[in-house]
């Protein structure tokens, strides 16, 4: 048994639960503090008091859920006071909820459970990572944020177009829409020395390219003129919903260049980088996301780990004779890696805007695989194979080579000899 004193922490946003347990499990004391410097100094000045209170020669070990970036500040605090702080996946915390025959659910509880798990040695710590990975971790998802936000403005902006402006075809400038927003406003004979030059500002072409453009958003308004319907507030609508898409791509741009900034001063993390650009598909903000969320690949061991890690494994049900086969993937990894992931599935199986595969094999295993099982079934074992993929790069430190599996099993088999 540990001779240490085990304080159990229950984060919460403005304050936190506390169990301080002695060597024999005893409770010596519960006590809430607010996440604030006062009350995390407080903490410590109890500790100091049970310790010489007790005699006990090591100091306490902290341990606490992750939870949001609540957690965050404290592990922060506690570590620069020299304390072993462990943080723990609250999914491992909460399967001690039913150790007792009662049904107790309270912060109090909570934090004699995450104590008492420290006690029977029964958790992983989470993985922490570098101040830069962790910065680059919560830029990329930022991005991801803004850029769905971006996404649903511009989805707004089509919904007021179909209504105040319904022949309008391809793709107009943001630009153009901010200053003549209505059909009106293009009919306006003018305006169109004033849109011309707009029109070839933005595309940086010619001035008779310019004007060819105008012409066709002419001929659009002219068609919408007996059909459109435009409201007092049309113009501000549409006005004020380009002006926050252009708000949120200057956010964006920003956002990406801090990402590339911050990703050249880890010379690790950007190798890494640059090796998972070999992989067919993978861009350097794909890499930037892979790589920030698993931090480095020394964690793992062996590329079924990464999976699960990534929530790609699938869920184990099984009781008696009773065995489940449609089992669902866990989804206990990052949501945002998987979407990556799934984007890197599809750009590997299917064709580009050239009608061409980046990646045959990939193609031609999907090709096999959806002859026998459904498509989403199909998809998850692709995006298994992305991660195996990331993971022999990682771990190796070579660009991707692309194999058929003949030509991979006949390199295993010419290694081993070496080996042998």
């Amino acid at each position: 048994m540990s001779e240490k004193i085990v304080v159990g922490i229950d984060v919460s946003k403005a304050f936190s639960d506390i169990c301080i347990l002695s060597p024999n499990n005893n409770i010596i004391k519960r006590i809430k503090i607010y996440n604030a410097v006062i009350g995390m100094n407080s903490l410590i000045s109890v500790l100091e008091k049970v310790e010489d209170e007790y005699e006990y020669e090591d100091r306490a070990v902290i341990i606490m859920e992750a939870t949001a970036h609540y957690h965050q500040i404290l592990v922060d605090f506690f570590r620069k006071h020299k304390y072993e702080v462990i943080v723990i996946n609250p999914i491992q915390s909460g399967a001690l909820k039913n150790i007792n025959i009662r049904k107790i659910k309270s912060d109090k509880t909570d934090a004699y459970n995450i104590a008492l798990l420290y006690r029977i040695k029964n958790y992983n710590e989470t993985i922490t990572h570098s101040d830069t990975v962790n910065s680059i971790k919560k830029l990329c998802r930022q991005h991801k944020e803004l850029t769905d936000e971006i996404v649903e403005h511009i989805n707004c902006l089509i919904a007021f177009l179909d209504i105040s402006f319904p022949d309008l075809q391809g793709k107009t400038s943001l630009s153009l829409l901010e200053k003549y927003p209505t059909v009106q406003d293009v009919l306006s004979p003018e305006n169109k020395q004033d849109m011309i030059q707009l029109i070839k500002e933005n595309s940086h072409k010619s001035y008779s390219y310019a004007e060819a453009k105008y012409e066709k958003l002419l001929q659009a308004a002219e068609k919408s003129i007996e059909v459109c319907i435009v409201n007092l507030s049309s113009s501000v609508l549409i006005q004020t919903r380009v002006s926050v898409i252009f708000s949120l791509q200057e956010a964006l741009k920003a956002i990406n260049d801090e990402i590339k900034k911050l990703s050249l001063l880890d010379e690790k993390f950007h190798n890494d980088i640059m090796l998972l650009q070999s992989i067919p598909g993978i861009g350097e903000y794909t890499a930037c996301v892979v790589l920030s969320e698993l931090g480095y690949i020394s964690n793992f061991s062996k590329p079924k780990e990464l999976v699960a890690f990534f929530g790609l494994d699938p869920g184990v049900s099984q009781s008696g004779t009773y065995n489940r086969k449609n089992n669902k993937i866990s989804k206990r990894g990052s949501p945002h890696v998987r979407l990556i992931l799934h984007m890197l599935a599809k750009s590997n199986v299917y064709p580009n805007r050239n009608r061409e595969y980046l990646n045959p094999v990939m193609r031609a295993y999907f090709e096999k695989k959806i002859a026998e099982k459904p498509y989403k079934v199909v998809m998850c074992a692709i995006m298994r194979k992305m991660v195996q993929m990331i993971f022999a790069v990682l771990r190796n430190q070579k660009s991707f080579e692309l194999r058929t599996p003949e030509e991979h099993q006949k390199l295993i088999r010419e290694n081993s000899k070496q080996a042998a």
